[in-house]
């Protein structure tokens, strides 16, 4: 029998290389792996989008320093501490969904880079009674497994952060920390920044009963409730407001009204009083709300407010340049939902200051903005500024904030001086030589659902609300300097015959060039 002959050196060196190629492999996928549980446990990773969805801004640090204010006396028991609690784990959190994802490296970066905020997690599952001790007392619903809480807390001898929920806690669906197109409900913006320092700022304190502007909701007039009207409601807390039901027939403003308060007129099917037989009048008391403690109104109106059935309101609306108009539609711009019909706004044709300011700072500038939507419309009327009742040394101007398209049509007859709104904004400076002091904006919308979460899905209405907010109180939590980050759109585009070359490429000429390679290769070592 042949011996077979080995070559010693070559299995020497030959083995050597082997055992070295698999152990350089094995420490290269250990390494990985290891990477990867850190850079998930630490969020390391480098934020290569548009808009940085993926970091948090230097903004959002400053302000929320300037609204903890904390250690500014020096005293430790001062401090405030908050908790942002997720209702399940943490990891279970972060990959539930696309949702939850973005929101989970949002919290993640504040709460490594805050220490007076701290991340808790409870399983609702396991846990349901504690959930309901803590979160159900006040708001009276039952939290949804995402939704993000931001609460009080306390820490501890031992530092942790103990829950004081029975302080003060805000609740936010994972929906409400996104922006959606109105047309495909289609996520395009990331506004977590905003929402989360709204949470902060109410409760840090920084809008108290003291602090705070109040807005004083108008009843008496067959408008809907507080509880009706919750969606605003929800809007004016978010922004910082104190809210409060006042029937004026019973009731006055305080001597002192704090700045930035407003009074909200919301859809009153029954007019207000000039007077009444006791001598009380409404429209006085709103007069000198407005006109001498320079407080702002808000006025909605619907389908069903017309200048034959509110005439004593359409007549105060005049002194501020604006009226009642008839109902819109439009064929050419509208969309249907609901069995109702919701019409368009144009902004290009927002083309004065204060307006096109705002609607530019809600809704951005591009040319890809979702519309904003009204269900139903009542025309606003806009008049020329002759017509604002204001004093001698002063200024006023009434703007058009949201108008229809061109191809609108509104019902009844539209006064030759007047302009057809959609939504407007008027601005009186009592006294030029006191601007700061004696400024205040009136802003009506003929829509009675406008924040109407089924209305307004993109949140560009609420925007837009809360940038008029901004201007009529300077310390309204809107955070100018910080806007929703739009998502890069990286759809690849491939058509058919892309498509097939890839393949033929793929299945057929890469396998046969290594095919063909490997047989050269194998008969010229046969031959050699």
């Amino acid at each position: 029998m042949k011996k077979m002959n080995v070559n010693k050196r070559n299995l020497k060196y030959g083995g050597f290389a082997v055992v070295l190629t698999a152990l350089i492999i094995v420490a290269v996928i250990l390494l990985n792996a290891a990477v990867t549980a850190l850079g998930s446990a630490f969020s390391w990773y480098i934020d290569l989008t548009g808009s940085s969805v993926y970091s948090v801004s230097d903004e959002f640090y400053d302000h929320v320093d300037e609204l903890m204010d904390v250690n500014s006396d020096n005293d430790p028991e001062n401090d405030l501490y908050l908790n942002i609690v997720l209702l399940m784990e943490k990891d279970a959190f972060r990959d539930y969904n696309a949702y939850t994802y973005y929101v989970y490296h949002t919290i993640n970066q504040i709460t490594a880079n805050c220490e007076y905020i701290n991340l808790e997690y409870i399983n609702s599952i396991q846990n349901p009674e504690l959930v309901q001790d803590r979160y159900m007392k006040i708001s009276g619903d039952t939290p949804a497994i995402t939704d993000v809480i931001v609460e009080i807390a306390e820490k501890g001898e031992d530092g942790e952060f103990v829950s004081r929920s029975d302080l003060g806690f805000k609740k936010h669906a994972i929906n409400s920390f996104y922006m959606a197109d109105s047309e495909s409900n289609s996520i395009i913006g990331y506004n977590a920044e905003t929402k989360f320092l709204s949470a902060i700022a109410q409760l840090a304190g920084k809008v108290g009963e003291e602090t705070s502007p109040t807005v004083y909701y108008l009843q008496g007039h067959s408008e809907p409730t507080l509880d009706e009207a919750d969606d605003w409601k929800k809007l004016f807390e978010d922004a910082g407001y104190i809210v409060k039901e006042t029937n004026l027939l019973s009731e006055d403003f305080p001597e002192k009204i704090t700045k930035g308060s407003l009074v909200f007129i919301n859809c009153p099917k029954t007019d207000l009083s000039a007077s009444t037989s006791s001598g009380v009048s409404e429209i006085k008391k709103l007069r000198a709300f407005a006109a001498t403690s320079y407080g702002n109104v808000i006025v909605t109106l619907d389908s069903s407010s017309t200048a034959a059935s509110l005439p004593t309101l359409d007549a105060l609306m005049s002194e501020w340049g604006v009226g009642i108009g008839g109902g819109i539609t439009d064929d050419e711009h509208s969309v249907s939902g609901s069995g109702a019909v919701r019409v368009l706004a144009d902004y290009s044709l927002t083309k004065t200051s204060i307006a096109k300011s705002i609607i530019n700072k809600a809704t951005g500038t591009n040319e890809n903005r979702a519309p904003t939507l009204f269900t139903n419309p009542r025309a606003i009327l806009v008049y020329d500024n002759s017509k604002i009742v204001s004093p001698t040394n002063s200024a006023a101007a009434c703007e058009v904030l949201l108008a229809p398209y061109s191809s609108a049509k509104v019902s009844g007859t539209t006064p030759a001086n007047a302009q057809v709104a959609l939504a407007s904004i008027t601005r009186i400076i009592a006294n030029v030589s006191e601007p700061e002091d004696t400024t205040h904006y009136v802003m009506c919308i003929g829509s009675s659902d406008f924040v109407d979460p089924e209305l307004d899905k993109t949140n560009y209405n609420k925007m837009l609300v809360y940038q008029a907010l901004y201007v009529m109180w300077s310390g309204a939590m809107t955070f100018d300097d910080i806007t929703y980050k739009k998502f890069d759109d990286n759809a690849l585009t491939v058509t058919t015959e892309q498509t097939n070359a890839w393949t033929i490429a793929c299945v057929a000429v890469i396998p046969a060039a290594f095919i063909i390679a490997g047989t050269v290769v194998w008969v010229r070592r046969r031959h050699s």
